[in-house]
């Protein structure tokens, strides 16, 4: 075994510049009190690692061999604290600190963990572990063995391990696999649910409303007294699990598009075409898209000033239309085109009047109609929408309320409410076009 130069006060000066400076601490593993880093280190555990950030790798050895790290052939530790009574000790290695919060980029957390789940598994380690008290070194309980006070990098501990090749795209959870460890069960079930419910909620929720449905899904799924185990995991442990999952959820997995995104035009999976050709493509429809937006927000910051009775200028339209001066500028010709175009309003009344006859509509119910009586044409939706949008683009109307009161509709138009009124109203303050 090599040797190492011994120095007990740097490992030290680490553990406490590293920990929160509020550490959870305990006689115990569970952590119920807060401490200052320099009275946490008093107790037999504490926080070692701040919260969001991973300074420390630390594993927790369930046999009395703390020293297998020599025999599997992976680099030292930078210090072993061992359980005299039972052998049982945690192995601490140093790494430069890994962000892990909300905003932290995936790659580096993704790889920390396969490079951790891979020592793990090498050491026969908890792969249950996860924090966020250890055992304290240096503490009387334990018996600490300090080795070195260098940092790892990722890359060199992964060169001593085999990464494990992990695709999370099963069919199902494997339960009978992981009936051992209640987190491993957890994870299974709460991962493939949220799998299932993540593309709903990027169409129609937040990342806070899909959090909430994977925690409940996490926190019923937490019936383990009622299923072997001794008891229930813990709420911060249950925490833990489904933050881990519902981040790495949102940010990677695409369902059946395998995690590619495959863009707006699908170019990705055209093997006939370059890269060249598929930029220049993917380039000239974002140019095409964005010149069609910035036209229509010029034509409503025209239409705005029109209304105002304001001369149309390039400053005044620039504010109107939430583009820069500069920008207007190179549309003279659009702008002297809008506004040689003028806006029919159309009156509600030419709306009633102009209806036309569905016979054979698609998915129509028709009510029985009474006796002598001449069914009714249907509304012509798109003179109504025209008609509104005309309303809103003169500004009319100050408010919705106002708006809504002055169309006054009849009740056999209240449809119009919910298709017209309020997008057409919503949709403007928005975007004009």
């Amino acid at each position: 075994m090599e040797s190492y130069a011994y120095n007990d006060k740097s490992v030290m000066e680490r553990l406490v510049a590293e920990a929160p400076y509020l550490s959870r601490c305990s006689d115990d593993k569970t952590a119920r009190c807060v401490r200052p880093v320099k009275y946490a280190v008093n107790f037999p555990y504490m926080q070692v690692n701040r919260s969001g950030m991973v300074s420390w790798l630390v594993f927790d050895l369930d046999h009395d061999n703390p020293y297998v790290w020599d025999d599997v052939g992976l680099p030292a530790p930078n210090c072993i604290v061992s359980n005299p009574k039972n052998g049982h000790a945690h192995l601490f290695y140093a790494i430069p600190p890994v962000c892990t919060t909300e905003k932290a980029r995936y790659a580096p957390i993704k790889f920390m963990k396969r490079v951790y789940e891979a020592m793990a598994s090498a050491l026969k380690a908890d792969a249950s572990y996860s924090g966020p008290v250890a055992k304290t070194p240096g503490h009387k309980w334990w018996r600490t063995t300090f080795l070195h006070n260098d940092e790892y990098n990722l890359g060199d501990l992964a060169e001593s391990v085999e990464l494990p090749d992990f695709n999370p795209f099963s069919k199902g959870p494997d339960l009978e696999a992981n009936s051992h460890s209640r987190h491993c069960l957890l994870f299974e079930e709460t991962r493939f649910y949220a799998y299932s419910i993540v593309n709903r909620e990027r169409e129609q929720g937040t990342y806070d409303t899909f959090l909430k449905f994977v925690s409940a899904f996490a926190r019923n799924k937490n019936n383990y007294a009622g299923r072997g185990f001794a008891e229930n995991l813990s709420d911060s442990q249950v925490n833990a699990t489904v933050k881990s999952i519902a981040r790495w959820t949102w940010e990677r997995y695409r369902g059946s598009c395998g995690g590619v995104h495959r863009g707006a035009m699908g170019l990705s999976g055209n093997n006939e075409m370059t890269i060249q050709e598929k930029q220049k493509l993917s380039a000239k429809r974002t140019h095409k898209e964005r010149h069609k937006k910035t036209i229509g927000k010029l034509t409503a910051g025209i239409r705005v000033l029109e209304a105002r009775g304001e001369k149309v200028t390039f400053s005044k339209l620039a504010k109107a239309s939430g583009l820069t001066r500069q920008t207007v500028s190179k549309y003279s010709n659009v702008i002297d085109e809008v506004r040689n175009t003028s806006v029919k309003i159309i009156s509600l009344e030419e709306v009633r009047a102009n209806v036309q006859r569905v016979n054979y509509g698609g998915h129509q119910i028709t009510a029985p109609q009474a006796a002598g009586k001449k069914r009714e044409g249907k509304v012509n939706t798109r003179l109504v929408h025209q008609w509104l949008w005309n309303c809103v683009r003169v500004e009319q109307f100050s408010t919705l309320l106002e708006f809504h009161d002055l169309l006054r509709l009849p009740v056999n138009y209240q449809s119009l409410w919910s298709i017209g009124v309020r997008y057409c109203w919503y949709s403007f303050l928005t975007d004009p076009f």
